[in-house]
């Protein structure tokens, strides 16, 4: 490159950082989009950062991250023909060029150039900050938990677009995270170090995923982060990246009354042989129709199942070390992977499922004292 070429934008960037950013920007980029600016992320170089910007016009997502900046300019570039090239690279650090007045952008390593066409960065769609309606801050550690104790339960049905994410419940001291799709209600908390308003927010299945993403990461699961809530919006604040949402526009059903109070019959058992046992005698169920049923007494705990098309499973465990029951009898039907999602979930060694009779939901509890709660519906077998 002659030294009279005047560049748009120029830095020099760690791949690996590069790559690792690119990985949470493409995941919100919308890969069947229309728009080609959608499919685009916004790339902004000043003051020795690389900002990368990404949106589906429902989330926004921007992240911050050291790089050498020759030339601060913008621009915005495919995410996912980026994040190919970047990952099939194999320089510790590469070269981003953009020359003035040119609508390419040069990625260049020491053996390799690629040359990947740009669109002008005023195209990149802009989402509105958040106004602060309430603003708190959490551990990631936690925030990853509650999510993972209630994100298998929000319901995947268009119709029933208010369920269709977590509902996110702040009330004094207590942060809830809540999520049901009719068959199952899943509740988790956190303790809070300050009175906060109440207010509740329904955020989107694809932001529950993406942001439970970046707490996850090595580079933030340790941090702590800002959560902003407005009346249509919620931000997220970790470290260099922030997430930015439009919530869901419903009405998340009054919960706590779905919560059973009256089940006294209560099996305590060993979280990891009560998932295993569901899930051999699960084999021979159909995907269509799963259902197993349990039988408990004081002195055994019996699974059984059958599937027209694979036969029949049984399998009984005798109260010892790893279970107890107290209460009546009862025999009940249940869709396997209700059970199973749940006990995945679960950290504790052991579980309490609290029964009340062989039709009515079930309470799954880690401890009586514990403010997290787990409610199933029963099926028909």
């Amino acid at each position: 490159m002659t030294e009279n070429v005047k560049n748009n934008f120029e830095i020099t960037i760690t791949t690996k950082d590069l790559l690792h950013a690119l990985g949470f920007a493409n995941s919100v980029v919308e890969k069947r989009n229309v728009l080609s600016e959608l499919s685009n992320i916004k790339l902004v170089a000043k003051n020795n950062v690389l900002e990368i910007g990404a949106t589906d016009m429902d989330l926004y997502l921007n992240q911050e991250i050291g790089a050498v900046v020759i030339c601060g300019g913008q621009t915005t570039v495919s995410t996912n023909t980026l994040l190919e090239i970047v990952r099939k690279i194999s320089d510790v650090s590469i070269k981003i060029i953009q020359q003035t007045d040119s609508d390419k952008l040069e990625i260049i390593g020491s053996k390799c150039r690629f040359e990947l066409l740009t669109l002008p960065a005023t195209q990149f769609p802009v989402m509105e900050d958040v106004d602060s309606l309430i603003n708190l801050s959490v551990p990631c550690t936690k925030l990853i938990k509650v999510i993972e104790y209630t994100n298998f339960s929000m319901s995947t049905e268009e119709t029933r677009y208010n369920l269709n994410g977590i509902y996110m419940h702040v009330n004094g001291q207590n942060f809830s995270s809540v999520s049901t799709d009719g068959h199952r209600l899943s509740v988790a908390n956190i303790e809070l170090n300050s009175n906060i308003d109440e207010v509740g927010v329904i955020v989107p299945r694809k932001t529950v995923t993406e942001l439970l993403k970046i707490i996850k990461d090595s580079k933030n699961s340790q941090s702590d982060i800002q959560i902003i809530l407005s009346t249509t919006k919620i931000k997220f604040k970790c470290n260099n990246i922030v997430l930015i949402s439009k919530l869901i526009d419903g009405t998340f059903p009054e919960y706590s009354s779905f919560i059973p109070s009256e089940n006294t019959s209560k099996l305590t058992i060993n979280t990891k042989v009560l998932a295993d046992m569901i899930d051999r005698v699960a084999t021979v169920t159909i995907d269509k129709f799963r259902a197993i049923k349990l039988f408990i007494n004081e002195k055994s705990l019996k699974i059984t199942a059958s599937g027209e098309a694979k036969g029949a499973a049984f399998e009984e465990i005798n109260h010892n070390d790893a279970s107890e029951y107290s209460g009546d009898e009862v025999a009940i039907g249940f869709n396997p992977k209700y059970l199973s999602d749940i006990l995945s979930a679960i950290q504790e060694e052991q579980v309490e499922i609290y029964f009340k009779d062989s039709y009515s939901p079930i309470l799954i509890k880690t401890s009586l004292e514990s403010k997290d709660n787990f409610v199933v519906m029963p099926v028909k077998v």
